[in-house]
């Protein structure tokens, strides 16, 4: 059942179309007075900007309201009672299907960014150049796959993590008196969390693409394959304007992690709506599951030393 994107209350429709499909308006929420869900009239990149930029409403539409059906001039539902409930039935189902489309998307650019991010290194022999000249090279394309395929195993850890930890906090808070609670907690379902956290990606997907476009004056690789990621102790003015030089400050680690883990927080927020505390452990626990893993699989995605090391830089929070 759709929700209000302002208050989460429950509400039977969201819009009411007259004559055609392009003629509606927005219904407004009983509760707050506000209209339901806005985002009803906007196009896809107004929902990206707004997704980029971590607005709760967009989540609420994405996760609840994306595909309800409207109320008709007439005053009936859009849709006969047998088809209702067949989407409600279907529409878990429908839900991992967008789960694993977004999985293998998200994945595949992820996979491209550590990618061109691991493999900018100066050529030290002929071969070398030929491969990075020749892009379509089998070393080329090997590689690739492999970092695709420990991209992978990577998400898998992450979210079979958070999806444990989410379940874990919430047998601890009495699921069935969590549910009770709100309206958008009733509507909780654990298919929800992958795709919040794929949704949240996409945040940390934008800026890592940047950077790969822009990049820093001296790559972190090119730095003796040391990734320097500790913070500065030292609290004096010249220290911290020395981190902040592009030697120091590895900017991939700090979007992938950090603001990562900040948007994840977020969206976790939205669907589980409990205090930030508990969102923090999720998000902590889903990290140690995926640094466990990340520390197995580094030796079979590093060819070497360097590259391995900078794998698990990228991948340990």
């Amino acid at each position: 059942m759709p929700i209000c994107t302002t208050c989460t209350r429950w509400l039977p429709y969201l819009y009411t179309v007259y004559q055609s499909a392009y003629n509606l308006r927005l219904d407004q929420c009983p509760n707050c007075h506000s209209f339901a869900d806005p985002y009803v009239e906007h196009d896809e990149l107004t929902l990206l900007i707004d997704l980029l930029l971590l607005k709760r409403a967009v989540y609420r539409h994405l996760l609840y309201n994306r595909g309800s059906g409207p109320r008709r001039e007439d005053g009936t539902i859009g849709k006969d009672s047998d088809e209702q409930h067949r989407i409600t039935n279907g529409r878990e189902l429908s839900r991992w299907r967008l789960v694993l489309r977004l999985a293998s998307t998200l994945t595949f650019v992820d996979a491209f960014i550590r990618w061109s991010y691991l493999s900018v290194r100066p050529a030290s022999s002929e071969l070398e150049k030929s491969l990075i000249i020749s892009p379509w090279a089998i070393e080329t394309i090997s590689g690739f796959a492999t970092i695709f395929f420990g991209c992978c195993i990577e998400t898998i850890a992450f979210h079979a993590g958070v999806v444990f930890a989410c379940y874990s906090v919430l047998r601890a808070l009495n699921l069935r008196f969590w549910r009770s609670q709100s309206d958008i907690r009733k509507e909780f379902r654990f298919s929800l969390i992958p795709l919040t956290l794929f949704y949240s990606s996409f945040t940390k997907l934008f800026f890592l693409f940047l950077l790969t476009i822009w990049r820093p004056s001296r790559s972190p690789l090119e730095k003796d394959g040391n990734i320097p990621v500790s913070m500065p102790f030292n609290f004096d003015i010249l220290s911290v304007i020395n981190f902040m030089t592009d030697n120091n400050l590895d900017r991939e680690w700090i979007v992938r992690n950090v603001m990562g883990g900040m948007s994840a927080g977020f969206g976790l927020r939205v669907i589980l709506d409990i205090n930030p505390l508990f969102t923090t452990v999720i998000i902590l626990f889903g990290w140690m599951t995926k640094t466990f893993v990340s520390r197995l699989i580094s030796g079979w995605i590093g060819s070497n030393v360097a590259t391995a090391e900078a794998w698990l830089a990228s991948s340990i929070p």
